[in-house]
């Protein structure tokens, strides 16, 4: 679905009707927002969310990651990006959830589970917790010309972020999804050009989001991570 300027209203009734059926899992609504509808991102992010339910399915868990909106522009969008530039910059040095900086009611009124920008500017990537809906904002860079790999080294930071609202934590050393810090630049030597889960992540994944047959429920909520 691509939405722009004049349909916000539109989007909130599609969100309204877009949470799954019983017995069906858990869905995580993504809502992406560009600049321009034409942005390359947009496909990098879309192979973001391909490799997540691949994986996801792959682990047997009860969850997906669903796209419901590409939003072109909105408005407020200058207030987005400067509450994406604030966490960027301040994302170590401030607090988290209620206590934290509330993001602008134009973010918080794109709904869904999971905002993603593809930001305008160069700023650190990021899964920022925030309190209701959306609970995630992501906060991609903008891509950088002229240098070589940079949609691999791009699909990847956005895979990697997108595992931080999946409840992934960082790990220490090794050329693996979710390092950090580490080089995106590793995953050119990987299968299909994704950098791989750890075993611990697979085992948290399990963890939060296995299903859980007495009850017939997906598994355990996101934890919280910090911007990378």
């Amino acid at each position: 679905m691509r939405i722009t300027r004049g349909a916000v209203v539109l989007l909130l009734v599609t969100l309204s009707t877009a949470v799954p059926a019983a017995g069906q899992g858990l869905e995580r609504r993504l809502v992406v927002v560009v600049p321009e509808a034409d942005d390359p991102r947009v496909e990098h992010a879309r192979a973001a969310i391909a490799f997540w339910n691949r994986t996801l399915a792959d682990l047997d868990l009860d969850v997906r990651m669903r796209e419901v909106a590409l939003i072109a522009g909105p408005p407020g969008m200058r207030a987005i990006e400067t509450f994406a530039r604030f966490v960027s910059q301040r994302g170590g040095r401030i607090p988290k959830g209620r206590d934290g900086p509330q993001p602008p009611p134009e973010l918080t009124a794109l709904g869904g589970d999971v905002v993603v920008l593809l930001s305008r500017q160069p700023l650190l990537p990021f899964a920022w917790p925030l309190i209701g809906s959306p609970d995630h904002l992501v906060a991609i860079r903008t891509a950088r010309p002229g240098r070589p790999r940079d949609d691999t080294v791009l699909r990847n930071v956005i895979a990697h972020e997108l595992g931080h609202t999946l409840g992934l934590r960082h790990n220490r050393g090794g050329a693996s999804l979710m390092c950090g810090p580490c080089s995106s630049l590793a995953a050119r030597e990987s299968p299909g050009g994704w950098l791989p889960l750890t075993e611990r992540d697979r085992v948290l994944l399990r963890t939060l989001h296995g299903k859980v047959e007495t009850h017939g429920q997906p598994g355990g909520a996101g934890v919280e991570a910090v911007p990378d």
